[in-house]
């Protein structure tokens, strides 16, 4: 019996099939049953119909990166002369708040990313709450554990701590749970491979910040540099740590941490092996366009990794470094400054390829039959015609005013 059917003037299907006067029908447990040209109300008395008039209803869009516990330091790192000052920066702020902070800053990332019309989120969490909060959301999510730590002596407390916390990983279709090893220059070999094998063993998913800046690959390579500086002011560099002398994917691929496909994050600065690297290990990039522009980072090999075939998803990354938690606002930014980037690509990176990179791939990410109902409803100008329309989007056209979750309205527009 179908129970809800959603109708628009236009239905986004795929990345690059609209639909004109359509509808998108959702069977009982939230699945979409039919996408069609709209004709009537079906019969029967239990099928309500959502009429959202002038409209693109579309596949539910991805934020693959986030850190939703960060969302309450928005504009609260004004200047930084380097990376290292702005990380500096952020631990002394993420040191002032307390769990109450936490949960308040993660519950605000939750509503602005349903008001941006995201239905996927892979946040990560370093302090705790984002389990407990985003589990009682109506968004669906990966939520990444972060593991840090320089010392091989770690990787048995780490252990411990991770076992305790992931505990009985009950089923839940809106939730996963994953690990992020924090980054290459944060993280000993020896717990990347500990991390690895829980993940392993528990079918998690891994997320990994990759080649973010050039002071990363400087550090990896001679042990100098800014990240050393930082590293050592802050107390987290153990006494002879030697570097391994090679570049961020290389020293991924040393210590076993390709081999779980993982989620690479930034992946700023890549040369033609790390590419390669990538590709064989069938590892996803996630590009967060603002925060690498926020960063006055070179251009990003976004190009070069999609011509590769690799999978390359979009994230917003924190308020931190970011003006918002938006998906669209990512989409059309790429769209005004990266002239390299097709409109159908820039539609795939946030819809299908994020969710195969987050292991929801086959059953969200398009509006087909047995997918989820995971669908972002953009209001239209009345004048807007069906030609180009995707191109209009990415130009500014649409506005946000539903986020459905598995055929439920997760957040709508105050009429």
């Amino acid at each position: 019996m179908i129970r809800t059917v959603h109708r628009a003037k236009y239905v986004l299907a795929e990345t690059d099939l609209i639909l004109q006067n359509a509808a998108v029908h959702v069977s009982d447990p939230g699945r979409i049953s039919r996408v069609e040209p709209w004709l009537s109300a079906p019969p029967g008395l239990e099928t309500r119909v959502i009429d959202w008039g002038s409209a693109l209803i579309m596949p539910g869009l991805v934020n693959a990166h986030t850190h939703l516990e960060l969302s309450g330091l928005g504009g609260r790192i004004a200047q930084f002369d380097s990376f290292a000052d702005w990380l500096r920066q952020l631990v002394q702020l993420r040191r002032g708040l307390n769990p109450a902070d936490l949960r308040e800053a993660v519950t605000r990332g939750i509503e602005l990313s349903l008001r941006a019309g995201t239905t996927l989120v892979g946040d990560i969490s370093a302090s705790g709450p984002s389990w407990e909060c985003l589990r009682q959301s109506p968004v669906r999510k990966v939520v990444f554990e972060e593991v840090v730590g320089l010392s091989e002596g770690a990787a048995a407390a780490q252990t411990e701590r991770l076992r305790r916390l992931l505990g009985d990983l009950t089923e839940d279709r809106l939730a996963l749970r994953g690990l992020s090893p924090h980054a290459p220059y944060s993280v000993a070999p020896g717990l990347f491979r500990t991390v690895g094998a829980i993940a392993d063993e528990r079918s998690l998913p891994i997320a990994i910040h990759a080649a973010e800046t050039r002071a990363e690959g400087r550090l990896l390579l001679d042990g100098t540099g800014e990240l050393r500086d930082f590293l050592s002011a802050i107390g987290a560099l153990p006494e002879g740590w030697q570097p391994p002398g090679m570049e961020p994917i290389a020293f991924l691929e040393s210590v076993g941490a390709l081999s779980a496909c993982p989620l690479l994050v930034h992946c700023n600065y890549l040369d033609d092996a790390a590419v390669a690297q990538i590709l064989q290990s069938r590892s996803t990039v996630v590009y967060c366009p603002r925060s690498h522009d926020y960063f006055h980072h070179d251009p990003h090999p976004v190009r070069q990794l999609l011509d590769a075939g690799i999978n390359v998803a979009l994230g917003t990354d924190s308020l931190a470094s970011n003006r918002s938690l938006s998906i669209l606002d990512e989409m059309r930014f790429l769209h005004a400054r990266r002239h390299d980037l097709r409109t159908d690509e820039i539609f795939r990176m946030a819809t299908l390829n994020g969710a195969a990179a987050l292991q929801f791939g086959g059953v969200i990410g398009r509006l087909r039959r047995g997918y989820w109902a995971d669908m972002t409803v953009l209001e239209l100008p009345a004048e807007t015609c069906g030609r180009n329309l995707q191109r209009q989007v990415l130009e500014g056209a649409g506005e946000c005013i539903a986020t459905v979750v598995a055929g439920e309205i997760a957040w709508q527009r105050d009429p």
